[in-house]
C-alpha cells in the first residue's frame, strides 16, 4: 500500500517526526517557475537548464528559445501573478493571494507552531512592516518595540514566516538562523503586488525574482554591497537594469543578471533565463 499525503510547508515533517525517517519520502512543491508559466500560456515544451548551463551557454540557449516565444512579453505578468497556480482561475488574483496569505498565518503558523490566537495580530503586523520596509536588514530592536514583544520572539516569528514561504531571510556567508539576517525580503514577487501594489520598486521585484528562482536548489547569501549576492558560496551575481541610467562597469569576476533585455553576452545573463532552473 502506498499513501500520498500533503502537509503545510511550516511543518518540519522529518525533523519533528523522527519515526518517519526511512519511511516517508518528502517533496517540496514549488510555485510555478517562469519556464512553467511560459509553457502553460504558450503551449510550448521548453526545457529547464542547470545554473552551470545558463552561466556558460546562455547565448546559445536564448537563441533556441527566442524563435518560439518572446520572454519579455510574459515576464512582467509572471512577476505580478505567475507564481501560484490559481492565476488560471477566473477570480481576482491578488484578492485570492491575500486570502491564502491569511490562511498561512492563521492556520499553518498558529496551529502547527501552537501559538495562541491572541498573538496573531503581532505576527501579521510584523509581516506587514517587513514587507513595507523593503529588502533590507531588519531592525529587530525597533520591530520588537513596535510590536511589543521580545527580540527573540521577533526572530522566531520571522523564521515561522520564512517556513511558511512568505519571507526569505538572506544571510552573509557563514551565518544562519538564529543570527539576525542581513536582508529580509518577500518570498516571491507576486506577494509584493498583493500587499503594496502601488509602490512596487522594480529593482526590488527583480531581486526577489532572482532569490526565489535560485532558492530551490542553491544557497543564496548576501554579498557586501546592495544588489549583489553570492550563490553556492562562490558565484558573485549583481542584479541590474540593462537600460539603467547609471553606467555599470562590468568586471570579469562578477555575473550580471540583467533585466529589461532578452539577450546577453559573456558574463551578462538575461535575468528571465534564471526562471528556467526548474
Amino acid at each position: 500500500m502506498k499513501i500520498v499525503f500533503t502537509g503545510s510547508s511550516v511543518m518540519r515533517l522529518k525533523d519533528e517526526n523522527p519515526e518517519l525517517n526511512g519511511i516517508v519520502k518528502s517533496y517540496n512543491l514549488r510555485g510555478f517557475s517562469f519556464r512553467e508559466f511560459l509553457n502553460l500560456l504558450t503551449d510550448n515544451n521548453l526545457p529547464s537548464f542547470t545554473l552551470e548551463d545558463i552561466i556558460h551557454d546562455h547565448e546559445r540557449i536564448v537563441k533556441q528559445i527566442l524563435p518560439k516565444v518572446s520572454p519579455n512579453r510574459y515576464f512582467q505578468d509572471y512577476i505580478h501573478h505567475g507564481f501560484y497556480p490559481f492565476f488560471q482561475e477566473h477570480r481576482n488574483y491578488s484578492e485570492n493571494l491575500l486570502k491564502t496569505m491569511n490562511m498561512m498565518t492563521e492556520v499553518d503558523i498558529l496551529l502547527i507552531k501552537q501559538i495562541e490566537l491572541k498573538y496573531l495580530t503581532k505576527i501579521k503586523k510584523l509581516f506587514y512592516q517587513l514587507a513595507e520596509g523593503g529588502p533590507k536588514a531588519p531592525n529587530v530592536s525597533k520591530l520588537a518595540e513596535n510590536i511589543e514583544t521580545s527580540r527573540a520572539t521577533i526572530m522566531n516569528y520571522m523564521k515561522y514566516l520564512t517556513d511558511a514561504r512568505l519571507l526569505n531571510m538572506i544571510y552573509p556567508l557563514g551565518e544562519d538562523f538564529p543570527k539576525k539576517p542581513s536582508k529580509v525580503m518577500l518570498h516571491n514577487s507576486n506577494l509584493l503586488y498583493a500587499i503594496y501594489p502601488i509602490h512596487v520598486d522594480k529593482q526590488t521585484a527583480m531581486e526577489t525574482f532572482f532569490v526565489n528562482s535560485l532558492w530551490k536548489d542553491h544557497k543564496v547569501n548576501q554579498d557586501s554591497h546592495d544588489n549583489y549576492y553570492t550563490v553556492d558560496g562562490k558565484l558573485k551575481f549583481r542584479i541590474c537594469d540593462a537600460n539603467g541610467y547609471n553606467k555599470v562597469r562590468y568586471t570579469n569576476d562578477i555575473l550580471y543578471a540583467r533585466y529589461n533585455t532578452e539577450i546577453g553576452r559573456d558574463n551578462q545573463i538575461p535575468l528571465w533565463l534564471l526562471g528556467f532552473l526548474y
